[in-house]
């Protein structure tokens, strides 16, 4: 198994502890992280990795109840690694479950988690937080 999986893996391993410790001490210090537009979390490209706890993780505690993101293909190719999953979850507020398929682009430099570009339908994510209006 190449190095660069490895690396993605202890990411997901970690985020699904909530071990942020661990999560930060991945990720690149010249970081290039962005969330897909339409996400709830999204605000452009994060460059610090205390970007990512911030806006990201702390936020998904927040709002999600047994959140996951749960990675079961991935592709290699020298520092690149391109991971296939699912994310899950129950929203708090809305009391929805949630399951979005997703695509992760992941590129390691120097040991480091450096850059990551995320795909998936947000719309199913929203979908699950939208508050159900009685008539």
């Amino acid at each position: 198994m190449s190095t660069a999986v490895q690396i993605v893996r202890a990411f997901y391993d970690a985020v699904s502890r909530a071990d942020a410790t661990t999560v930060v001490s991945l990720l690149h210090a010249d970081l290039h992280w962005t969330e897909a537009e339409g996400f709830p979390y999204y605000s452009g490209t994060w460059r610090q990795p205390q970007d990512v706890l911030d806006k990201l993780l702390v936020p998904l505690v927040r709002d999600w109840d047994n959140f996951s993101a749960v990675a079961d293909d991935f592709i290699v190719e020298g520092d690149r690694v391109v991971s296939l999953g699912a994310y899950s979850g129950i929203n708090k507020a809305s009391g929805r479950a949630m399951r979005a398929p997703f695509a992760h682009v992941w590129r390691v430099v120097d040991g480091k988690l450096a850059r990551f570009d995320m795909y998936t339908d947000t719309l199913l994510i929203h979908r699950a937080m939208e508050q159900r209006h009685s008539r």
